[in-house]
């Protein structure tokens, strides 16, 4: 293939594309008429040999092979526009970049406001565009430059990815205040009560479980979810328990709805860590966003 032939604007609009999955919000992302971006893809097609986009039903969907060279693309970007940013310096105030940052439900509610607020005051072109992710997949899509950033409970990683602790809280317990389970619970009655889990992304164990198994003991788990908002959802009218950071039991309304205790046995502080890839260790931007990373 001829890359003088190839236009790398090309890439941008296959990276929203792919990731929207629908023309019209890709155009309006792109600030490009609905028109202007079909004629992107259609060369982008040409170029690529592949669809790109197909439709299934009433929907489109990105093709296999659109999906496998997203990470790639989004790190090309990312390189690309380092690359020409100020000879490389991160100046926050003129920076134009988006972002792509892997988080639970919770680390996005907790970290992410204090950032949001720095951003608009000295950073107002920086765009953050947030991906459902947990330690289970966010390293690889660290790796592979799917994501610039991680948010979440790292605490095994290889040498090629980086952490830094953002914050650590213990864990609470909670029922629903309306059930009439008697609290706060003894360690037997922990463990003998049906439990609701989060896991991110497919854990065997997670972090109490794990703790529990170094103490020879388990707990009986009646339901797992991916969100910590979903579990305190389906906490209402139920004897179930729910174990969880302690800030997610912070608002009021929470609080009146909720009986909340410590856990019966000794369990570690909750993490949150930030983590990225070492090949991006002298990236200014990432440098800068993750400086900034705080809990309110």
């Amino acid at each position: 293939m001829d890359l003088r032939r190839i236009d790398l604007n090309l890439l941008v609009v296959f990276e929203a594309l792919v990731s929207e999955a629908n023309v019209s919000r890709a155009a309006r992302r792109l600030h490009l008429s609905q028109s202007a971006l079909s004629h992107a893809l259609s060369r982008l097609r040409e170029a690529f040999g592949d669809p790109i986009l197909e439709r299934q039903g009433r929907v489109m969907v990105a093709t296999p092979r659109a999906l496998v060279a997203l990470p790639e693309v989004r790190s090309l970007l990312s390189q690309v526009g380092r690359l020409f940013a100020h000879g490389g310096r991160f100046e926050p105030a003129t920076a134009e970049r988006t972002f792509h940052v892997g988080a639970s439900d919770y680390a996005a509610a907790s970290v992410l406001p204090t950032l949001l607020a720095r951003i608009r005051e000295e950073a107002p072109g920086l765009r953050l565009r947030v991906h459902h992710a947990g330690r289970v997949n966010a390293p690889a899509m660290l790796r592979s430059g799917e994501l610039d950033l991680a948010l979440g409970v790292f605490n095994h990683l290889t040498d090629d990815l980086v952490t830094q602790p953002v914050h650590e809280e213990p864990y609470l317990c909670a029922v629903d205040a309306k059930t009439g389970v008697r609290v706060p619970l003894s360690k037997q009655g922990y463990l003998d009560g049906e439990h609701i889990n989060v896991l991110v992304q497919g854990d065997t164990l997670g972090v109490i479980d794990e703790a529990l198994a170094r103490q020879g003991l388990t707990r009986r788990i009646t339901l797992t979810v991916p969100h910590f908002s979903t579990a305190l959802a389906l906490l209402r009218g139920t004897p179930l328990i729910y174990t969880g950071p302690a800030g997610l039991f912070s608002p009021t309304s929470i609080k009146r709805a909720l009986h909340i205790f410590k856990p019966p046995f000794e369990l570690p502080d909750f993490p949150t860590q930030v983590a990225w890839s070492v090949r991006n260790q002298n990236d200014e931007g990432l440098r800068w966003l993750s400086q900034h990373l705080r809990m309110p």
